[in-house]
């Protein structure tokens, strides 16, 4: 894969199931590793950022994850990181015109699963001895973690 973020995406819009673990820096498509122990083949596809880009675009990326439309597909999902607006709950609006939930829900943890791996660091000064909470939406929480395997 050229652009492993681009690509992931648009595969999981064609159907393809997927599984982000961040502790151990893996990605699964179709239960084929794309990413295994943090090594892969071609390019990441999204490049690195400070703390302030990074929070803003998880806290962007976020935002459309927890506001977007469930499936059947998204929602047997055994584990996920984050939170997202139960069916009952979305507007219409995002009923009608929001994004599919397992694109978003990629395009979230793939995110942050590639900026883990180009080296993000956990700032306890910034972000707190064991989890960073988001002042813009309270329910978007990072663990440390899931950023460094070796915190207990």
């Amino acid at each position: 894969m050229n652009n492993i973020y681009q690509a992931s995406i648009q595969a999981v819009e064609d159907g393809a199931n997927f599984r982000i673990d961040f502790q151990s820096r893996s990605l699964k498509l179709n239960g084929k590793f794309i990413i295994q122990d943090g090594r892969y083949e071609g390019e990441l596809g999204v490049t690195d950022c400070n703390e302030d880009e990074f929070f803003a675009n998880v806290e962007e990326l976020y935002s459309r994850y927890k506001n977007s439309v469930p499936s059947e597909r998204s929602e047997s999902k055994p584990h996920q990181y984050f939170m997202a607006v139960p069916e009952r709950s979305l507007s219409d609006d995002a009923m009608l015109y929001g994004e599919r939930r397992d694109k978003a829900q990629i395009e979230l943890e793939l995110y942050v699963l590639c900026q883990i791996i180009n080296g993000f660091k956990w700032n306890p000064e910034k972000m707190g001895k064991w989890f960073w909470k988001s002042k813009v939406d309270k329910d978007l929480v990072i663990l440390k973690n899931w950023i460094e395997t070796n915190c207990n």
